[in-house]
Order: structure tokens, then sequence, then C-alpha cells
């Protein structure tokens, strides 16, 4: 784009066959509230809030992860890691 702007997928018009790159990241999780840091504690230092993105150009711009109060979240142990590693991620999904 000129503006060199990130825009979203659905805002690119692409040629039949495209395949967009899409990327999972997990996010360190800094600054708990109060009531979150509680809770939180016996996956801490090493608990992560995980992402999906198909725009993984704009990922160095990133501050926060946002989430949704609607949705249920669970902490899940990542497999295979090589140290203990957790992530948060929406519980239905």
């Amino acid at each position: 784009p000129s503006s060199k702007t990130a825009l979203a997928e659905a805002e690119l018009e692409y040629p039949e066959g495209h395949t967009s790159p899409s990327i999972y990241v997990g996010f360190n999780i800094t600054s708990p509230s109060d009531k979150a840091a509680e809770v939180l504690k016996p996956f801490m230092p090493n608990l992560q809030v995980a992402i999906w993105t198909t725009t993984p150009w704009t990922i160095p711009g990133n501050l926060a992860v946002a989430i949704n109060p609607e949705l249920e979240y669970a902490v899940v142990a990542v497999a295979g890691a090589e140290q203990e590693r957790y992530l948060i991620v929406a519980k239905d999904l």
C-alpha cells in the first residue's frame, strides 16, 4: 500500500489462489491486575497469551493483547517445550 500502513486481510484484494501467511505468537504476561496475578501466580513467569494473526508484519508494533470479558479462558501447558511453558487460550477454541 502506498501509505505503508498495516491493513486487515479484508481490506485487500488478492489474485485467485493467494494464500495469506499466518502465525501463532505467545505474548509474555508483564503486568497482570492484582486479581489476575493471584490466580496466575502458579504459572508465572512462564506464562504467555496466545494470539493468531494473518498480518504477521504488524507484530513488532503490538503493545498489548485484548481479551474478551464474554469468553472463558484456560491456561494450558505447552507439550514438548524444553522448559516449562504455559499459554492462556480461549477455552472453547
